[in-house]
């Protein structure tokens, strides 16, 4: 039975606040039951949900989990019991736990930051702007200002980055946007959230009967003034608009579908839903049991939870949210804000906000993708270049040659440039007298790649994070690194196998966990091993993967079954493929490696022509994908294909030449994939399609259609 996973935790440790904010959804909203609550979470209490925690890590086969203090003002429990607290759930817990805090920051002082620093917890500050901002709402008990203490906590962050995590600001729409990014510009930001203010149906937005348009105009305004002058700020907000706009799955729960993966606490030890649902009517977030009677495994099965879940589903949503042209976008909008006197079956009160913003949205982003297409097939594809040879690895040799070597061209001039801007560096010298054959060998390193285009992107003014939104350093050091693999003298074909690269792993965080030096040997060879596998199969294809891939990364997904091989290759590190070598307690069977070795390749060629031409029109359409749950933009949806018609290949050498014990995998798998290219090739008929495009599809058509491993390499032996 399909039930809902928690892996975050919203733990009440206090119930009161040192602030009075009036649009508070715990103090000043439908739901008064703070009134009744204990003040601080109890020791005993918190020893029960250590122990609860630790139960439902081995029930549910959760892999890592997020643990948020939260309240009322969490610091009034005090420091040290908070840090207190983070040890103890760490060590009661068999799996990693994230553990963080929501702070209005006036009790976040040096030595509170240094425990927390040396505690890892994470820090987020609620912080509307400056104080003409903040003071609208966020006055103390006795009706003073919070700003300068705020401003003092947002001050002292900026000097523990390790742990500071970002700051939330609830939008009025009477300060402008230009004075809350003039403002937040000042301070070295890893993560800002713009909030809509907490509102529904019963309950609509401050100003809005006044003024219909008023929070739409808003919106519109402070994302073009984002998107304009201030893109470094790494805002949530619209970042993951921007993300299903194009496709990607949303980081927020404001918008997108999703599931529910967050459970809440009280002070009294009991559970609750979704914290915020406390604005839309009395009692709305109780659950049943609390941490002393009632396995958190129980909680994810009640009724509920699973009820919460269908309205994150699109047939949960109202009918006229099924039917709208964004709902994939917006997701319905945020449960709290569709709350009306029929429940929630509503659309979100933001709804024309939502249309408007999108639209907005996806209009800016056509013409940004526009204006880059247009660059990118400034240099265009030689006129004997031929796709049909390309795709195929026994033809491909003369074209990818093209592509290689106009990328190695650009990713020479990108590390000069790089150089140039350390110019008064001694290692930076060093490079600048190199010879130019070391020079290549150094400038087509994924890691130099990675590394060149973050330093000059930081001298364009952008801030770098990874994927998970930390902050990712850039200086000269890592050229020590280059001038160590210079040294090596590696050749152009052979693979840098389980290196500790800081450039191959930082763009990716905490998201990725990276194998340690004990498997590098083991890994090594099993690489070898599965190389071995493709060479025996397709010599031609081994050597098109070493000659286009340089390195090899072992990876773990900390959130995915550990039966599951993941393997992933990400353009802003070109010719570097990531995949995983350990599955349960053992290493993976070279043939499994060998496909997701094959898969990433594929991947990194089909990059390298999308630099000279792009397959798509669009990319904020989104389709489906048979081999995703989430929806895809087309350009997806194709670098599926382009990998799968490959992987068929593959598959049919393994039931006809591999081992017995892998027959019936071989079977299903090209089953399962013949089932799903059917289906994509369906969806890709409706795709904003280049010619390129276009003529790609036509070609994995034909490709799909092969029942001989060697079929398809015979008839196109002579092209």
């Amino acid at each position: 039975m399909d039930v809902a996973k928690f892996s975050s935790f919203l733990l009440k440790v206090a119930s009161r606040c040192n602030l009075d904010c009036d649009y508070c959804y715990i103090y000043h909203h439908a739901d008064q039951s703070w009134r009744s609550m204990p003040k601080i979470l109890s020791e005993e209490h918190l020893d029960a949900f250590a122990h609860r925690l630790q139960e439902y890590v081995l029930q549910s086969g959760l892999t890592h989990c997020a643990v948020i203090f939260h309240g009322g003002e969490p610091l009034l429990a005090g420091a040290q019991y908070l840090a207190d607290f983070a040890n103890q759930l760490r060590n009661a817990c068999s799996i990693p736990v994230d553990v963080s805090i929501q702070t209005n920051g006036l009790l976040l002082t040096d030595q509170v930051l240094e425990l927390f620093e040396k505690a890892n917890i994470g820090v987020s500050l609620s912080l509307d702007g400056p104080k003409s901002a903040n003071d609208k709402h966020r006055l103390t008990l006795k009706g003073r200002s919070s700003f300068s203490k705020a401003e003092q906590a947002l001050l002292r962050l900026q000097k523990y980055p390790s742990i500071f995590a970002g700051v939330i600001a609830v939008i009025d729409v009477s300060t402008s946007a230009e004075d809350l990014f003039g403002y937040f510009e000042k301070f070295n930001i890893p993560r800002l959230d713009f909030l809509l203010p907490d509102a529904h149906w019963l309950c609509p937005p401050p100003r809005r009967n006044q003024d219909p348009s008023i929070y739409e105009e808003w919106l519109v305004n402070a994302f073009d003034v984002w998107f304009n002058q201030y893109p470094h700020i790494p805002l949530r907000t619209f970042e993951a608009l921007l993300d299903t706009c194009v496709g990607l799955p949303s980081r927020t729960d404001a918008f997108g579908f999703g599931d529910v993966s967050l459970l809440s606490i009280e002070t009294d030890g009991s559970y609750h839903d979704l914290d915020v649902l406390k604005v839309t009517q009395d009692g709305a977030t109780k659950l049943k049991g609390n941490v002393h009677d009632t396995p958190i495994a129980e909680v994810a099965l009640s009724s509920a939870i699973e009820q919460h879940r269908c309205y994150l589903r699109k047939e949960g949503l109202a009918e006229v949210c099924q039917t709208c042209s964004i709902v994939d976008i917006c997701g319905g909008g945020s449960l709290p804000h569709r709350f009306g006197k029929n429940g929630f079956v509503n659309p979100t009160v933001y709804c024309n906000e939502m249309k408007r913003l999108v639209t907005h949205i996806k209009s800016r982003l056509e013409e940004h993708l526009s204006s880059e297409i247009i660059e990118e097939v400034f240099v265009p594809l030689p006129e004997k270049f031929s796709l049909e040879s390309f795709e195929l690895a026994e033809t491909s040799k003369p074209h990818l040659d093209w592509l290689r070597e106009g990328a190695k061209i650009e990713s020479i001039d990108h590390l000069k440039a790089a150089l140039q801007l350390y110019a008064s560096d001694a290692i930076s010298k060093q490079f600048r007298c190199m010879e130019p054959d070391d020079l290549e060998r150094v400038a087509i390193n994924p890691g130099a790649i990675a590394w060149s285009n973050a330093v000059l992107a930081q001298h364009r003014g952008h801030l770098l994070v990874a994927v998970d939104g930390q902050e990712i350093t850039v200086s000269p050091e890592y050229l020590n690194f280059l001038l160590s693999v210079a040294a090596e003298g590696k050749r152009i074909g052979v693979w840098d196998v389980g290196r500790n690269d800081y450039w191959l792993r930082a763009p990716f965080g905490k998201a990725i966990v990276f194998e340690g030096d004990e498997l590098s040997g083991a890994g090594q060879e099993l690489v070898k091993q599965a190389m071995g596998i493709v060479k025996e199969w397709r010599p031609a294809l081994a050597a098109e993967m070493l000659e286009t891939c340089c390195a090899v990364q072992f990876i773990r997904d900390p959130m995915a079954d550990p039966q599951k091989i993941v393997s992933f290759s990400d353009n802003s590190v070109p010719g570097a493929l990531y995949v995983s070598i350990s599955q349960a307690d053992g290493l993976i069977d070279p043939y499994d490696l060998a496909d997701s070795l094959i898969h990433e390749h594929r991947h990194q060629k089909l990059y390298l022509l999308e630099r000279y031409a792009p397959t798509v029109l669009s990319t904020s359409t989104q389709v489906v994908s048979p081999w995703r749950e989430d929806l895809r933009p087309p350009s997806g949806l194709l670098h599926a294909v382009f990998v799968f018609v490959e992987l068929r290949r593959f598959w049919i050498y393994v039931r006809e030449h591999g081992p017995a014990n892998l027959h019936s995998r071989a079977v299903k798998q090209i089953t399962d994939t013949d089932l799903h290219l059917k289906k994509a090739f369906v969806t890709l008929e409706q795709c904003p399609l280049t010619q390129v495009g276009q003529n790609l599809v036509d070609i994995f058509k034909y490709a799909a259609k092969e029942v001989n491993p060697n079929e398809f390499l015979d008839l196109h032996s002579t092209v």
